[in-house]
């Protein structure tokens, strides 16, 4: 094994906290809704590491199981209800084997992400597949994988990507012969990776650059801040923004959710969720807006937010919403779903707020006569006008804007 970041694992850091409470409050409602399809959920952690870190704190490897176990125990269908997880990595599978014991069917993979994700997933069409994606380094993030799941033969597919957006801005100034430098020396003490991507400034790091970001896009950035037409901090907004355009080529419904250790800081990294289902997208966002009243005790001494502004750190308040919520609805000339238009709302201004107070202010533009919605079953089991606001696996709603 080569020599990497030897003490990554000998306790869990608080960054590290931040991306497994996302994942495992994202896959417990996840769970519960794809079981219900009757198809199989085939869930791959990418970079799983030790599955454990040494002082005894569970990974994600571990989360995800007790979270699959729970939700297959709650699950009444007949038996039929199948998940199927698989755990990769490259240094650590015997660690793996010995923490992930008490699980039994679980498959472990010694390998590279990059070197074993096309065969594992060439015979799962027709399944459900979340693939979680933290690597080592940016170097393994190659966009033309990312939309090659969109176009394999899956009944869904999902991706949750850790983004260190910062350190790519980082490596793509090297290349293009330039420092980096924000106005917070320690900045990147957080942003600590097991395996760094360190790259310079020659043809094939440019190509390793494009490869990540699928594309070129990321020069003209790094022009602009090189000439001082923006900071770092801008860069990584616009490289993120644009990242998740790229992304959107393959997946109809991108979230880029910055992450903040601690209240007032900048963005440290971004964990991008990807999908085609717009319920996936709903209940990310849902999520991403409930993390922060978990999280906040997660520093000593300090009290951790990931979310209590918008994207571009705007302060967003009943108004704002209500415009935004106009502002995207009244985009609706014909009948669309619910859960639809509210994961392109999602996506376009990012999770700003719960889908339930989306709701709120549906009902109303209903009451003041701006919003058309169509509920089925139309009445309730007592006879009675339904009135919901919320789409389920027996009941839908679709809405349409009329003045």
């Amino acid at each position: 094994m080569a020599k990497k970041n030897d003490d990554f694992f000998v306790e869990k850091k608080p960054w590290s906290r931040v991306k497994d409470e996302l994942l495992g409050c994202y896959l417990k409602p996840y769970v519960a809704k794809i079981l219900h399809t009757r198809k199989p959920l085939v869930y791959v952690d990418c970079f799983a590491g030790k599955g454990k870190f040494d002082d005894g704190n569970p990974g994600s490897p571990l989360i995800a199981l007790d979270i699959f176990q729970k939700g297959l125990a709650k699950t009444k269908m007949d038996g039929k209800a199948q998940v199927g997880a698989t755990f990769i990595d490259l240094n650590y599978a015997s660690d793996l084997d010995a923490n992930l014991s008490a699980y039994p069917g679980v498959k472990i993979v010694s390998g590279a992400y990059e070197d074993t994700i096309d065969d594992l997933l060439k015979s799962k069409n027709g399944c459900n597949v979340f693939l979680y994606i933290d690597p080592y380094g940016i170097k393994a993030l190659d966009c033309s994988k990312f939309d090659a799941f969109a176009n394999g033969q899956f009944n869904t597919i999902e991706l949750l990507i850790n983004m260190n957006s910062f350190g790519f801005i980082r490596e793509a100034c090297n290349a293009m012969g330039t420092t980096f430098k924000v106005d917070d020396s320690g900045f990147f003490d957080d942003l600590i990776e097991y395996d760094p991507t360190i790259l310079d400034a020659t043809d094939k790091s440019i190509e390793a650059l494009n490869r990540i970001a699928g594309g070129d896009y990321w020069k003209a950035i790094i022009a602009q801040y090189k000439s001082g037409a923006i900071d770092g901090y801008k860069a990584e907004e616009y490289f993120s923004e644009q990242y998740c355009q790229r992304l959107s080529e393959s997946y109809t419904y991108v979230l880029n959710m910055p992450i903040r250790l601690k209240e007032g800081q900048h963005t440290k990294y971004r964990m991008i969720h990807a999908t085609n289902h717009p319920v996936g997208c709903v209940i990310m966002a849902d999520n991403i807006c409930n993390r922060w009243e978990l999280l906040k005790d997660i520093q000593n001494g300090g009290q951790m937010t990931l979310f209590q502004e918008d994207i571009n750190n705007q302060i967003v308040d009943d108004t704002t919403i209500r415009e935004r919520v106009i502002e995207q609805f009244s985009q609706c000339g014909k009948w669309t779903s619910l859960t639809e238009a509210e994961a392109i709302f999602f996506v376009r201004y990012g999770a700003i707020c719960k889908s339930g107070e989306i709701a709120k202010v549906l009902k109303a533009l209903e009451k003041e006569g701006h919003l058309a919605v169509d509920r089925n079953p139309i009445l309730t089991k007592t006879g009675k006008p339904s009135d919901f606001m919320t789409e389920g696996n027996d009941h839908t709603v679709s809405v349409k804007w009329v003045k």
